[in-house]
């Protein structure tokens, strides 16, 4: 732990140093922002009462801002990281090292994920809070802001597992760039982190909640709006530390059957 610790340490700095990376994820983070306010401007000013599926205008702002708080946790781009070194070769190097190669993956991740909290996250979710004491009292807000910060925390763990079993694709795809950039888009649809998943008709709604992918952005902002009772919050919580444990599960069987079997391109 304290190597990988140290290699956290490494990595943040290391992210620290390009300049340019802080002008571009404040870049991104605005244009997105903007752009998806513009669209949910267009839906909202074509209804009669203001409100879809139980979410006032001022409501999806919030959750579209929330919601890209939850992304910047999920920046760890592991699945990338670990599909390369297969590829590239450096994996063989990697494992004779002293520190464990998915300890390193995980603290180089969060390095890179803590940088676009910093500049992102926490200013914003900041404002949601100074926003919500608005309209409820001030504990209130804390205790939503801190039960995010919870399931954020077991989220990251799940986003880094299924990285990993995505980016595992590559021990068996000569080029696995496409299928992990399909998978990004795919999972930011199934998560929540595009629209709410309340929108979506009843049988589609069913099927994305029974996936562990809404455990990434829909629940936890859904918890940071107030839109979930104590009993839901506590069964989903449950439900999302079993997909923890269920992906974390795999991530070490398919990585010790490739391992035994590894056959690395370039090396």
């Amino acid at each position: 732990m304290k190597k990988g610790l140290a290699y956290y340490r490494f990595f943040l700095k290391s992210e620290a140093q390009y300049r340019i990376n802080f002008i571009s994820y404040l870049l991104r983070g605005f244009i997105q922002l903007v752009a998806v306010l513009f669209i949910w401007n267009l839906v909202y000013s074509s209804t009669d009462d203001g409100v879809i599926e139980g979410l006032t205008y001022q409501e999806i702002i919030l959750y579209t801002i929330i919601s890209m708080i939850a992304t910047q946790f999920m920046e760890l781009d592991n699945d990338f990281q670990v599909a390369g070194d297969i590829q590239d070769g450096n994996l063989a190097y990697e494992l004779v090292r002293p520190v464990s190669y998915i300890w390193k993956l995980f603290f180089q991740g969060l390095a890179r994920a803590t940088t676009s909290i910093l500049i992102i996250g926490i200013p914003t979710m900041i404002g949601v809070i100074f926003y919500i004491t608005q309209q409820e009292a001030f504990s209130v807000a804390i205790i939503r802001a801190l039960l995010f910060l919870l399931i954020i925390s077991i989220s990251v763990g799940l986003m880094f597992c299924v990285n990993l079993l995505f980016g595992y694709s590559a021990f068996y795809l000569n080029y696995s760039w496409g299928f992990l950039l399909f998978k990004g888009s795919f999972i930011s649809l199934l998560s929540g982190a595009l629209f709410p998943l309340a929108m979506l008709p009843e049988s589609i709604r069913g099927f994305f909640l029974k996936t562990p992918f809404q455990y990434l952005s829909y629940f936890p902002t859904m918890v940071f709006l107030g839109k979930l009772s104590t009993e839901e919050i506590i069964t989903n919580l449950t439900i999302q530390i079993v997909w923890l444990g269920i992906f974390a599960g795999l991530c070490l069987f398919f990585w010790r059957h490739a391992i035994k079997n590894i056959t690395i391109n370039g090396g």
